[in-house]
């Protein structure tokens, strides 16, 4: 069994995608007859007592303009969890790192650097407001780099496009991680990066890409070299890209992969890469974004226990899609926007307080040892029938 140690007290997040469009669908739009500005998302989150970040798409709801979002982060008191780089959508229909379109494809991975060029810039600020945990990454997740059908697809060319992508953008861009969302599917019908077990697939062929290329540059420069000069000069090279593929698990994925959210989480954070998670629910055939916990109770809270087990000290987001929640007036809107990730934040601080009165780890291997569903189900039921007090959130709007 690997290490264990109670993590800190989460640290919460969501994306402003959900709030400033008409939370449309292929079947009708204008859900949301009052999307929200980017400020009116900031003055939002400031109400929201417990909510310390707001994550956005570049280009989309962040702009390309550091400044302006620097000064609303000060203004409001708010972190930036991470600017996320938009390689989907109409535009991207066949592909963004992927496209076989040199041109298209060229727009994606842009698009990548400058998300992670603008976590840089805004990563000084949110250090000095104490948002440690702002900008450090740039979740990319890449809905449209996959196949669609039978007999449409050259899969080895994708993989190497992909790869390829991750290498260009690590070497041209320093510090900052690229925080990979893997999903089974949607918008590609077979995403290329569907579970954690691919990102960590990924996260090395990039690395294994990166390493041979510079082997050759270094042999090619001064053929002449020593064993120690090589191998110093090339780990000296290394140290700026290796371990900054990073992955950000998402609830609603996991659980549409049809695998256990538990496992995977446990997997990311065995190999050290899991820096921010997605909190969301559905019920395994669509990807409704509910509140986390509200479908899949105990399987959240499974997976909650080892975030807390194994220290998990990344970003909480709450990526969610409240389509039938928005009033008949703007200021309606914001407060039931409000109000619903209110109760995000305090259905997980309940969760987190079940967790806490669970047998540790090194006490749960007899159930472990002897895989008896009698006596955890006795074990659920005692401690969540108990009375569970947790700091509340609040909206004050």
């Amino acid at each position: 069994m690997s290490e264990t140690k109670p993590g800190p007290e989460p640290q919460f997040a969501f994306g402003a995608w959900a709030f400033m469009g008409g939370m449309d669908d292929r079947f009708g739009k204008g859900y949301n007859k009052f999307p929200l500005s980017l400020e009116e998302v900031f003055e939002m989150t400031a109400r929201i007592s417990g909510m310390s970040y707001v994550c956005g798409h570049f280009p989309s709801e962040f702009p390309d303009d550091p400044d302006r979002l620097a000064t609303l982060a000060r203004d409001h008191q708010v972190g930036i969890g991470s600017v996320v780089a938009r390689t989907f959508g109409a535009e991207y229909k066949n592909g963004g790192m992927t496209n076989p379109d040199p041109a298209i494809r060229k727009r994606a991975v842009e698009n990548v650097k400058r998300s992670m060029e603008l976590n840089n810039l805004l990563r000084p600020t949110m250090e000095k407001m104490g948002k440690a945990l702002g900008c450090r990454h740039a979740v990319l997740w890449q809905g449209n780099d996959g196949s669609n059908g039978l007999f449409l697809c050259d899969y080895s060319r994708g993989w190497d496009l992909l790869i390829d992508g991750y290498v260009e953008a690590l070497e041209a861009v320093p510090e900052c991680q690229l925080c990979i969302e893997p999903k089974p599917g949607d918008p590609a019908e077979d995403m290329f990066v569907r579970e954690t077990i691919h990102g960590l697939f990924l996260a090395n062929a990039v690395e294994d890409r990166i390493q041979k290329r510079l082997e050759e540059r270094i042999l090619k420069k001064d053929p002449g070299l020593t064993a120690s000069a090589f191998f110093d000069h090339l780990h000296q090279k290394l140290a700026s890209v290796r371990g900054r593929i990073v992955q950000n698990i998402e609830y609603g994925h996991a659980h549409i992969a049809g695998g256990k959210l538990a496992e995977s989480i446990c997997l990311a954070m065995d190999y050290g890469i899991l820096r921010q998670i997605d909190l969301n629910d559905n019920r395994k055939h669509w990807d409704n974004d509910h509140i986390p916990g509200n479908d899949n109770f105990n399987e959240v809270l499974e997976a909650e226990y080892w975030l807390y087990w194994k220290g998990f000290d990344g970003l909480w987001n709450f990526d969610i899609w409240p389509q039938r929640v928005p009033g008949e007036t703007k200021k309606d809107t914001i407060r039931r926007f409000a109000e619903h990730l209110v109760e995000c934040i305090n259905a997980t601080r309940y969760r987190r307080e079940i967790v806490k009165r669970l047998p540790p780890p090194d006490e749960m291997q007899r159930y472990f040892k002897d895989p008896d569903e009698t006596q955890t189900s006795k074990l659920l039921r005692t401690v969540v029938n108990r009375k569970i007090d947790f700091e509340e959130s609040h909206y004050g709007g």
